[in-house]
């Protein structure tokens, strides 16, 4: 009903600015809280902000963000769509979107949201990261190359960005700036999931068996969840170093943690006197990309 007369606009214009600032109030909180990793209680502020003004700038946005770091990746996907229809040139609504597509392994979809996002805003350092991660994940390095190259670019201190590049120079035998990568991404974020790990890998890969060493003893003191694998790792670094005293231990503790390439080394080298490891196993392993 379109409300008419100067009296009924004079009583209804101090409730609405009040119901305005407490929204934005509410959001605030939200925010405040989100940004110390108090989710539920962020989640509780938006919604309040919402029902107070279901037309708050950024309110369905910031909620389906709280959504997805939650894992709630189908909540996520719907305020993000509410929150187009309020704002269809908020590049960074498409850059959140493209992660949720990411995490699920949606890359078409991801793919579409980070080049509408670089559209909107060209000079978004997360926006080229995600399109990095979407074609990374499509196994297409070169384009993840020169993704990456473009958000370093755009952010030299891009932890996520040099780490990434870091993983794809490392499978592009690369192993030199792959490994000054991952260290300077460790530098900026040293708790970057399986950050660690891939550097020891490559150095590994690289034959620096003693930087490698000292990185997977770094893995397990913090008990890691790839503490097993760097058990392996750190003991085929002695074992390249023709150390069999110093490479059986961790054999042996790995294979008492249930890894069956080291059951078989440990049966057929360390209970015997071979000097080498008869057709050695090779740990295949994965580089961790956690978006």
């Amino acid at each position: 009903m379109i409300r008419t007369g100067f009296l009924s606009f004079v009583l209804l214009l101090p409730f609405a600015s009040n119901a305005q600032r407490s929204a934005e109030e509410h959001l605030a909180s939200a925010r405040s809280a989100y940004a110390v990793d108090s989710l539920s209680t962020a989640l509780a502020y938006v919604d309040s902000a919402i029902k107070l003004d279901a037309a708050l700038d950024g309110a369905l946005k910031f909620r389906g963000d709280i959504k997805q770091r939650q894992r709630n990746f189908h909540g996520a996907l719907l305020d993000y769509a509410k929150a187009e229809k309020q704002e269809p040139d908020d590049a960074r609504l498409f850059v959140s979107r493209s992660a949720v597509h990411i995490s699920q392994g949606n890359l078409k979809e991801a793919v579409r949201d980070c080049d509408r996002a670089i559209d909107l805003n060209p000079d978004d350092p997360d926006a080229w990261y995600n399109r990095a991660c979407a074609d990374y994940m499509g196994r297409n390095n070169d384009g993840a190359m020169k993704s990456l190259e473009r958000a370093v670019r755009l952010k030299g201190e891009h932890a996520e960005a040099l780490f990434l590049r870091g993983v794809v120079r490392g499978e592009q035998f690369k192993e030199e700036a792959g490994i000054a990568d991952l260290e300077a991404a460790l530098r900026l974020n040293p708790d970057i999931p399986g950050g660690w790990m891939s550097l020891g890998v490559l150095q590994f890969e690289n034959k620096q068996y003693d930087a490698a060493i000292a990185t997977f003893t770094r893995v397990i003191d913090s008990d890691d969840p790839e503490k097993r694998t760097a058990y392996f790792y750190r003991a085929d670094c002695n074992y390249a170093k023709r150390d069999k005293n110093a490479a059986c231990p961790d054999f042996r503790r790995c294979a008492e943690m249930g890894d069956k390439d080291a059951q078989f080394i440990v049966r057929n080298y360390c209970m015997t006197d071979a000097e080498e490891i008869p057709k050695k196993p090779r740990k295949q392993r994965k580089s961790v990309i956690e978006f």
